[in-house]
């Protein structure tokens, strides 16, 4: 692979907090996790990659290999978090309900008076915000970019053409794919219509809701939708399959994939869900469909048991970057994987680096 020697040379960058953590686990922690991410970079062509982990309560971030400038990611690096933005979604969610604001079981055409109400109903079933935030409303998976022969430059044409403030135009023609409650389908829209009916029953933006109920939680101070030109600086753009520079869609995918954010600030997002004694870290990962031993999806996140752990975990694509987070309540673990790249296989690769790195961490100590 043509970044192979760099990427195994290249010096690792490596931000940790020491209070819980004895020096001899901090250099196990790096070790462990230098040598699962050269080995996956070895069989892909990850130019780089960033990381980010909570362990003990303490997070720490490493970064391997250079961006398309010739300069190594580090802290202040933005990156496009895709579809992991979905899990922020789900947290507000969690916290309208606790509000009392909305109910799971409630029909979505409850909150869109303004549709005809057999849009979000199929064979006498109707669609429900727990259908929403778990992928089995039926919606499709895009609306007015799903034309199955579509290029992809055509796809991104439509993806830029369209944006949050068309949506229910288009849900007016929408039909549901599925009966509500029966069948999995992945659905950027039914998020998409999630976050339209949380700016309505807070009577406020998506992103003023992140702003101010669920970053002041999260802790996180470098998560953003919209970049200011400091920020848009540090943001790496990533790059196509062809690799050509990736353009930014996030205006059509909010709140299902808009968000960017830095590997530290992912840190103190999965750090939320491990040490936080609010009720409301417990209530967004409650299992709302499934097994509990089994696959499964809590608020957005999807839920298992690896090797008898529970785990939290999603995966994120944009145009340009793949991304993926695990967290492991039981265990304290927490692990977020982001690179400017893209492929077939780029999410599955960063999972499997992941399940590595905490399968060692859990059993090297």
């Amino acid at each position: 692979m043509r970044f192979l020697t760099q990427a195994i040379t290249l010096a690792l960058l490596v931000i940790l907090s020491t209070a819980s953590l004895t020096e001899a686990q901090s250099e196990n922690l790096a070790e462990i996790v230098r040598e699962e991410v050269e080995a996956m970079m070895a069989q892909t062509e990850f130019a780089s990659v960033s990381v980010a982990i909570v362990e003990r309560g303490e997070n720490a971030t490493y970064h391997f290999g250079r961006l398309s400038d010739g300069s190594g990611p580090d802290d202040e690096t933005l990156y496009d978090i895709g579809s992991l933005t979905k899990t922020h979604t789900g947290l507000l969610l969690a916290l309208a309900v606790s509000d009392g604001l909305l109910a799971l079981d409630d029909p979505v055409a409850l909150y869109m008076p303004e549709l005809d109400p057999g849009v979000f109903s199929k064979n006498g079933e109707h669609a429900t915000i727990r259908h929403l935030a778990t992928h089995v409303s039926g919606m499709p998976q895009d609306l007015a970019c799903d034309a199955p022969d579509q290029t992809p430059d055509a796809l991104l044409a439509c993806f830029l053409d369209h944006d949050q403030s068309d949506l229910v135009d288009r849900l007016r023609s929408m039909e549901l794919l599925s009966v509500p409650g029966e069948q999995y389908r992945y659905s950027n829209a039914a998020v998409r219509l999630l976050g339209l009916i949380l700016e309505r029953v807070y009577e406020t933006s998506f992103d003023e809701l992140l702003t101010e109920r669920v970053f002041p939680r999260t802790g996180q101070t470098e998560t953003y939708s919209a970049l200011t030109p400091e920020q848009h600086a540090r943001w790496q753009v990533g790059q196509q399959a062809d690799g050509d520079q990736a353009p930014d869609a996030s205006m059509y995918f909010n709140p299902a994939g808009g968000l960017k954010s830095t590997a530290p600030d992912m840190g103190r997002y999965m750090r939320y869900y491990l040490t936080s004694e609010e009720p409301l870290a417990r209530d967004a990962v409650t299992l709302l469909v499934g097994e509990p031993d089994g696959l499964g999806r809590a608020y957005i996140w999807n839920t298992f048991r690896l090797d008898t752990v529970g785990q939290l975990y999603h995966g994120g694509g944009t145009f340009g970057t793949s991304a993926w987070i695990s967290i492991y309540p039981e265990a304290g673990l927490g692990i977020f994987m982001v690179t400017p790249s893209v492929s077939p296989t780029a999410q599955a690769d960063l999972n499997g680096a992941s399940n590595a790195i905490i399968a060692r961490l859990r059993y090297d100590d």
